[in-house]
């Protein structure tokens, strides 16, 4: 039997291609018959530029950067010289997962790094630009971005700003740089939340940022009335464009500032790495994340990958960190594991992750093996 490891990160615990690494080991030590491919996916998160850089030619840079609070940083991002490619994470500039909880203020974050970093794409000669939302620590809706770009924010009197959210609401004026970069931006979201409303970029992520409920109803204040003026000023897009909430806004600054457009993180890379043939070479399928809950199946990874496999006529297993599924509600896998016992607390198991997924693989080979699974 031919088995195709194909999981996304276990965020904060394991990469793609160490959750993959494990699932295999403790597969073949269970069911060594078996042959193992190694598959590690993505959506356009964080992560994507470990996938990117295993699949392809693109070498990895470090440039100067800004992160969510403003501080000097050095931020990673990958340079594909043969097509002109620049490859940008959010996470790994203005992301959540660096920062303190004491240092979580959406308010005034900021995604000015990624302007910084943009800069040095341009330099670098790049065409194209692919920024990998997700993960951030921002709601700013990109202006942190465009501002590090020459875009002006000016109030009333017309003085210029930093376009923080906690200031947006005094913005009167945006105007465009003189020469605005003239590479191809797209972002890679894998969310399809709208800029604004109960499913926006305020009120589905702030609180997971760090917003208290009264900060949540101000940022959503904020990206209203810069939405208001950008649509006055600037013609910008419709707000509500499925992925114009992603990475706190970001989505929608890529289209409004950049021109850029918004695409499937998932199916970008799974494109990218030739996911769909590594399937159908495939006897079964077993990819997972750290979490399998109901956002998995709004455009994450392993969703994506049980598509594909459902697509292809392959049976596919879930392999997951935690699983808070209530039972019987559709997952599109043909079984899911946890690899963490109920009464195991988070932050043992995550300082545990290794060892607890790859026995959770060789558990999960073992019941297949005997019949007692599919």
């Amino acid at each position: 039997m031919r088995i195709l490891f194909a999981p996304d990160k276990f965020k904060g615990s394991l990469t793609a291609p160490e959750a993959a690494a494990l699932m295999a080991s403790g597969w073949r030590r269970a069911w060594p018959e078996c042959r193992t491919d190694l598959h590690p996916v993505a959506d356009g998160g964080d992560g994507t530029l470990e996938v990117v850089q295993a699949v392809s030619r693109a070498t990895r840079h470090t440039g100067a950067a800004r992160d969510a609070r403003g501080r000097k940083i050095n931020a990673a991002w990958l340079w594909d010289g043969e097509s002109a490619t620049a490859w940008i994470e959010s996470a790994l500039v203005c992301g959540l997962a660096p920062l303190a909880p004491g240092d979580r203020h959406p308010l005034t974050a900021t995604t000015a790094g990624l302007g910084d970093l943009l800069r040095d794409a341009m330099r670098s000669g790049a065409r194209r630009v692919i920024l990998c939302l997700g993960g951030s620590a921002t709601n700013d809706a990109g202006c942190g971005m465009a501002a590090a770009a020459g875009w002006r924010f000016l109030e009333v009197e017309g003085r210029e700003f930093d376009p923080r959210p906690a200031h947006l609401l005094q913005l009167a004026h945006i105007r465009p740089p003189a020469a605005r970069p003239a590479a191809e931006i797209i972002a890679l979201a894998d969310v399809r939340n709208p800029l604004l409303g109960p499913h926006g970029a305020s009120r589905t992520y702030g609180p997971q940022k760090g917003a208290s409920p009264a900060d949540v109803e101000r940022l959503e204040s904020a990206l209203a009335h810069l939405a208001e003026v950008a649509r006055r000023d600037l013609d910008a897009p419709d707000p509500s464009t499925p992925g114009a909430g992603a990475a706190g806004g970001l989505g929608y600054g890529v289209m409004t500032f950049f021109g850029g457009r918004i695409e499937s993180g998932f199916d970008t890379i799974a494109d990218l790495t030739g996911l769909a043939d590594a399937i159908a070479a495939a006897d079964l399928v077993v990819t997972g994340e750290g979490r399998l809950d109901v956002q998995t199946a709004a455009g994450k990874a392993p969703a994506g990958v049980a598509r594909l496999a459902r697509a292809a006529g392959k049976p596919v297993i879930a392999l997951a960190g935690s699983v808070p599924l209530t039972k019987g509600e559709p997952s599109g896998f043909d079984a899911v594991v946890s690899a963490t016992p109920e009464t195991m607390g988070l932050e043992h198991a995550m300082l545990h992750a290794g060892p607890l997924l790859e026995e959770a693989a060789a558990r999960t080979a073992r019941r297949l093996r005997h019949g007692n699974l599919l």
